[in-house]
């Protein structure tokens, strides 16, 4: 048997790029803006509290309605933004004023859980609450043990 015997070739690369007075600079110049923007953004954010993270149902039926509701406050001293409530699962439905939330006020984040027929046994849902805060995004949960309907 023969082996092809193709010797590699090595290309040696150069960097074009040199660092200089001129590159640091813009880079420098770069970073003032990004630090601004990001002061900036840091004045506009809030803070908030939850009368709770996780509410459990405990042992329910399928195919059924179930909603509980979250307390959500503005311990900030801007104005609270929810941007979005997002839940885990299509089963989980949330409801929320879209109204700021003024600094010391407090409004209600309302879940309404529906488990279907193959959702039986332990079941965990979460909500991710998206705001102008820091993090940004705070996980609610729902639990549940989910029997057949009778």
């Amino acid at each position: 048997m023969c082996a092809c015997q193709n010797p590699e070739k090595k290309d040696d690369f150069a960097s074009s790029i040199v660092a200089d007075s001129e590159n640091e600079q813009a880079l420098e110049s770069s970073l003032e803006d990004v630090k601004k923007e990001e002061a900036e953004r840091n004045k506009m954010l809030s803070s908030v509290g939850f009368d709770r993270m996780l509410h459990d149902f405990g042992s329910i039926g399928a195919d059924a309605d179930y909603t509980t509701s979250f307390t959500i406050k503005n311990t900030g001293k801007k104005p609270l933004l929810i941007y979005e409530v997002k839940a885990s699962c299509g089963c989980t439905v949330p409801t929320w004023n879209k109204k700021p939330i003024a600094p010391g006020a407090s409004d209600e984040i309302e879940v309404t859980f529906h488990p279907g027929k193959s959702q039986l046994g332990q079941q965990d849902k979460t909500i991710s609450v998206i705001t102008n805060t820091s993090p940004g995004v705070a996980v609610l949960q729902l639990k549940a043990i989910v029997n057949p309907k009778k």
